[in-house]
């Protein structure tokens, strides 16, 4: 197989070895050594992280068999809140990290577990396992014990959907209360202790706990997982979720297992900024994330007045809401994660720091959005029409597979079969989840569309006649206009 050689990456600032003045160091993956798989072809809205970030991401990237950048980037940003989250604040607050990423199997998402494993490896320094915990917590209890324990560290997860539809079970009283823990440990200043009967077993609280959490998914399971619920009590919001929607790459044969020395130097000066603060007591005052200048301030600030205005602007639609609630902070811990990998003795956020954090976010809220907009979460009466509405534009634009079984002509003359809606919606939530079932479901949102304007149904005997068909069939009347 063809190697592409991996394309030259930036030169970010490491410290000389006075620990005094940055400097340059070489070309961070040098192209004498062994040619390296191009990473999978990515859209512009996930360029490399600027500085010393991109490079662990780069090298992440390099280390995986199947090289995916999204993949990397989560990785990256997981890796770096686990190690830095509780070490540092930005704004009083800690820059934890809750992330899912999102892509269809077999595109390389275990790049993910095993680029973080490879780091903390790499860092060979005694307690630096601590920030990492890959533990399958059963219930929230579980959880809250680990974190008195271990008060920062990155948890670590496969297939979280299935999980997150666990949780979205309100008698499934473990998730529940997992679910519970997570969302209130998220950026707290103290996380409570526990008491028993038994005093010897009593857990004093601690102060600055640091839970960060990176967890990966498909798409199906994880849209299908996701409740109206879980947006409007905040518990999404906390999440950041990076999407990769490309193909499966080509195997990189030559894979990257070590840093180059200046790098090595300067990710375990990371390592050991961070390791006083893995005690439970006598932790050191936090590092505060500053500014370099005006400017990476600024503009942050807008962005969290841009999110004010939104949240003003969607009323009492609590999904558009919660969608908008922590991204400021969500930009904010990204930009400080990204200032503390460049410099951990005195992190200050730049300009480049800040566009890169607000571009991801804005994927995010992109990313919501859309799936609200097309009736993906939510369970009401207007998602069931967003839902079906989807679906008839997309069957206008884009020729359904041939297993539908559509006849020549019918779609080109805007009808379409009840058969492919039902198709279509039966698995989604809003229907599925209906108390008359997804049947009954799909005939209420039917009959108010054409209530509407939006169909219009067709005889059954003029259809059989033209098209050879059988079934009930609508013609679009009202949706290109709708949606010009």
């Amino acid at each position: 197989m063809r190697a592409i050689p991996f394309p030259q990456p930036r030169k970010p600032f490491f410290w000389d070895d006075a620990g005094e003045q940055p400097t340059k160091f070489g070309n961070v993956l040098p192209m004498q050594q062994a040619a390296q798989a191009e990473p999978a072809p990515t859209a512009d809205k996930y360029p490399w992280p600027p500085g010393f970030a991109g490079y662990l991401a780069e090298f992440i990237c390099n280390s995986s068999y199947l090289p995916v950048r999204e993949v990397a980037i989560a990785a990256t940003l997981g890796l770096l809140a686990g190690v830095c989250g509780r070490a540092f604040t930005i704004s009083g607050k800690t820059p934890s990290l809750y992330i899912i990423l999102v892509a269809r199997s077999g595109i390389g998402k275990d790049g993910m577990h095993e680029g973080i494993h490879l780091m903390i490896q790499l860092a060979d320094m005694p307690g630096s396992g601590r920030f990492l915990n890959a533990s399958d917590f059963a219930s929230g209890p579980a959880l809250h014990k680990a974190l008195l324990t271990q008060p920062g560290f990155l948890n670590l997860q496969g297939e979280f959907g299935r999980k997150l539809k666990r949780m979205s079970n309100p008698r499934d009283t473990p998730m529940q209360d997992l679910r519970t823990t997570m969302t209130n440990a998220f950026g707290k200043q103290f996380l409570d202790g526990k008491s028993y009967s038994d005093g010897e077993k009593t857990m004093l609280g601690v102060e600055w706990p640091a839970l960060s959490f990176l967890g990966e998914t498909t798409p199906g399971t994880f849209y299908e997982a996701l409740t109206p619920d879980m947006m409007a009590d905040g518990f999404m919001s906390r999440f950041l979720v990076i999407s990769h929607t490309g193909d499966r790459p080509q195997p990189n044969e030559s894979r990257l297992t070590t840093l180059e020395p200046g790098a090595l130097a300067k990710w375990k000066a990371i390592v050991v900024r961070a390791l006083p603060y893995q005690q439970s007591v006598n932790m050191p005052p936090p590092i505060e994330v500053e500014y370099e200048n005006g400017s990476a301030s600024e503009m942050l600030r807008q962005f969290g007045l841009e999110c004010g205005d939104g949240i003003n602007a969607a009323g009492a639609d609590e999904l558009k809401r919660q969608m908008l609630n922590r991204a400021h902070l969500k930009a904010l811990n990204i930009a400080a994660l990204l200032a503390i990998a460049d410099n951990e003795v005195m992190p200050k956020i730049n300009l480049e720091h800040a566009a890169w954090a607000i571009n991801v976010v804005r994927n995010d809220i992109a990313i919501f959005s859309e799936k609200i907009s097309s009736g993906d979460i939510g369970s009401d009466d207007n998602a069931r029409e967003s839902k079906l509405l989807a679906v008839l534009k997309k069957y206008l634009t884009t020729a359904p597979s041939p297993s539908y079984k559509i006849p020549p002509g019918m779609r080109e003359e805007g009808i379409v079969p009840r058969k492919l809606l039902q198709q279509n919606v039966s698995s989604a939530s809003a229907f599925l989840n209906h108390k008359l079932g997804a049947t009954a479901a799909l005939d209420l949102t039917v009959r108010s569309l054409v209530d509407s304007g939006y169909l219009h149904e067709i005889e059954k005997s003029k259809i059989a006649e033209k098209y050879k068909a059988f079934g009930k069939c609508y013609r679009i009347t009202e949706l290109k206009a709708d949606f010009s």
